[in-house]
């Protein structure tokens, strides 16, 4: 047995889906994953204007699992208020859902965003006023929306219930399914009713999915000027310092295994990045499958073998790699180009005098010459005539 391995000694003995069920649990810690957490500490304690933060980055990169350390930042940092205050809820989120045939369904997400308000039936003296017959507590505590209300009602009940359990933000996960509205809605009309609701009930709302969500940083001019924006990278094998992080995530994952005999994934190290694209959560669901297969054979370690047989396929990498490169050209686009915003905004030339622009325009105007009307043939030149006769009696 190596003594890299770094999980409690009980889990030596323990059944398969109490090991499972570890390695499930571990959250570990990374460069990437704690610099946006620090980001967003600030951010949530004082926002300022700003309402909507768009916490973007590639699929698997452990954006839910940032927004999860959030949520326990936020409960712990809450508990002397929830002893004043019982019917605050400090932080709620939602997942975006898609229906059948990829579309997105508000009048369901409004739904669903009253239920994570909703307190639970054994605190329930310390039910709200939703503001509408549709939506209401019944005797046992639980929360009641009937099938027959209106979109704008249930709009109307979750300001009601965002005012008054006074969550120090929102969070709506997968966000970037917001994007995919029915046809007679505009791209921009729920992200648009999001910034709205946020608002007019001074509520932190934060959005998180993958670069698709940039697409509203082209449209939508209010939203994106109300926006703070939170970038949670892959780690990018292009350079050295992403490469030294990455063999140390490689590492730790690997001390964490809880097998009889520690796997070595340090000597496939450039298979682990191929096959996860330098996403630490892409990389530890592979390795959790992987980690299934080794104890369903009853083997000592998780082998090549297990990896290869959980892992995605080249055509899959390739796909989401295509995407994530767009998206991260997308960002730096967005991030980026401060020389020519410096530009534009007349930063790089020497300033001068309004009123020496004044003159020089007066200059050009005297310089540039009437010009002459061209004479068409056979046309008189102007002159008055004569009326009458001097013959005339």
């Amino acid at each position: 047995m190596g003594n890299n391995q770094q999980f409690p000694s009980e889990y030596h003995t323990a059944s398969a889906s109490e090991r499972l069920a570890y390695y499930d649990s571990y959250t570990m810690a990374h460069p990437y994953l704690d610099i946006a957490f620090e980001t967003l500490k600030p951010i949530i304690n004082d926002c300022g204007d700003s309402r909507i933060i768009f916490i973007v980055g590639p699929t698997g990169v452990g954006k839910t699992k940032l927004r999860l350390l959030i949520e326990k930042w936020i409960i712990e940092s809450s508990l002397s208020l929830l002893e004043v205050n019982k019917g605050c809820i400090p932080v709620a989120s939602i997942e975006a859902r898609l229906f059948s045939g990829g579309l997105f369904n508000f009048k369901d997400h409004l739904k669903r965003c009253l239920y994570a308000l909703a307190e639970a039936p054994e605190l329930i003296q310390n039910k709200i006023n939703y503001g509408t017959s549709g939506v209401y507590h019944n005797p046992d505590g639980q929360l009641i929306i009937k099938p027959a209300i209106l979109e704008t009602e249930l709009g109307w009940a979750l300001e009601q219930a965002l005012k008054q359990r006074r969550p120090k933000i929102f969070f709506i996960d997968e966000a970037h399914h917001l994007l995919a509205v029915a046809s007679g809605r505009k791209l921009t009309d729920v992200p648009e009713a999001i910034k709205s609701l946020a608002s007019l009930t001074q509520v932190l709302h934060g959005l998180i999915g993958t670069y698709d969500l940039l697409t509203l940083h082209d449209i939508g001019d209010q939203l994106s000027r109300r926006s703070i924006y939170v970038h949670l990278p892959r780690y990018n094998a292009e350079f050295i310092e992403d490469r030294e992080i990455w063999h140390s995530v490689i590492w730790n994952f690997q001390c964490q295994i809880p097998t009889r005999e520690p796997p070595d994934f340090l000597s496939h190290w450039e298979y682990l990045y191929s096959r996860s694209l330098g996403c630490v959560g892409i990389l530890k669901n592979w390795s959790r499958n992987a980690l299934g297969e080794a104890l369903n054979e009853d083997v000592s370690t998780v082998t090549l073998k297990h990896l290869e047989k959980r892992a995605l396929s080249v055509g899959q990498c390739r796909n989401i790699l295509k995407h994530i490169k767009e998206g991260e050209a997308r960002y730096a686009e967005i991030e980026g180009k401060i020389e020519e915003l410096y530009q534009d905004l007349g930063l790089r030339c020497p300033p001068i005098s309004k009123q020496q622009t004044t003159s020089n325009s007066e200059i050009k105007s005297q310089d540039v010459e009437p010009k002459k009307r061209k004479k068409l043939v056979g046309t008189r030149k102007p002159k008055r005539d004569s009326i009458g006769s001097e013959n005339a009696v």
